[in-house]
């Protein structure tokens, strides 16, 4: 019986620093040593590394600018950019920070998928309060992705306080510059802004201490342990 190709829908996902984006970088050059045709596609909104390439967090504090260590990706603002860019002889559609684009990427993905592309996504699961992480304009979540997703991998990071198992992305606020001039932060509000792109503390403070001309960041992120991990005005 001859059957339509149906697209496999894989969804990384964990905490920030869990190694989502590696996994998703190892998968592509894995299918394209296979001679397999891969589109790979980030959010616009997430520019913190490179404009257009994806890289993980570790090459991208180490690596040379003149040297390409990352993959290229078509740039996006919005899922509709998507389908127009899909070329017939691709098999596979990478989505790196999924959860940074709005909630027409669910119908986005089930057309590729039902056209017989496979797709891959990495995204956050949840956001620094321990929530499924919204979609922005919609009630949806990213809990929607891994419900359709036929594999779903969950990762998890190193807790920067304790060194156990992280699951959750902590993010904290700038509270205060120390007698030594350094920046003082303690765990965001419960009603804080959900999405913001940000990155770790260490990265943060390095490109700060080097660079001594710009004001400090005033989110940066962790990833902590449920032990470690704290909200400020958290709900009973």
């Amino acid at each position: 019986m001859n059957r339509p190709p149906v697209g496999k829908i894989t969804v990384i996902h964990g905490p920030m620093f869990s190694g989502k984006t590696e996994e998703l970088l190892r998968r592509v050059r894995r299918a394209k040593i296979a001679r397999k045709r891969v589109q790979l596609f980030k959010p616009a909104i997430d520019n913190r590394y490179h404009a257009t390439q994806v890289l993980p967090h570790f090459l991208a504090q180490a690596a040379d600018e003149s040297v390409q260590v990352g993959e290229e990706a078509h740039v996006i603002s919005h899922p509709r950019e998507i389908l127009p860019l899909v070329e017939n002889e691709t098999d596979i559609v990478a989505i790196e920070e999924a959860q940074f684009l709005d909630a027409s990427l669910f119908d986005t993905i089930r057309r590729l998928s039902r056209a017989g592309k496979d797709l891959i996504l990495s995204l956050l699961d949840q956001d620094y309060r321990r929530m499924p992480f919204p979609i922005a304009g919609s009630d949806r979540t990213v809990g929607d992705y891994l419900a359709i997703a036929h594999e779903s991998l969950k990762l998890s990071a190193i807790c920067v306080v304790c060194g156990e198992e992280a699951h959750h992305s902590q993010k904290l606020t700038l509270s205060g510059i120390n007698g030594e001039g350094k920046p003082e932060y303690s765990p965001a509000s419960f009603y804080s802004e959900v999405v913001t792109v940000g990155t770790s503390q260490e990265l943060a403070q390095n490109k700060l201490f080097a660079e001594k001309k710009m004001d400090f960041p005033e989110n940066i992120y962790e990833a902590r342990c449920r032990y470690c991990h704290s909200v400020a005005d958290e709900p009973k």
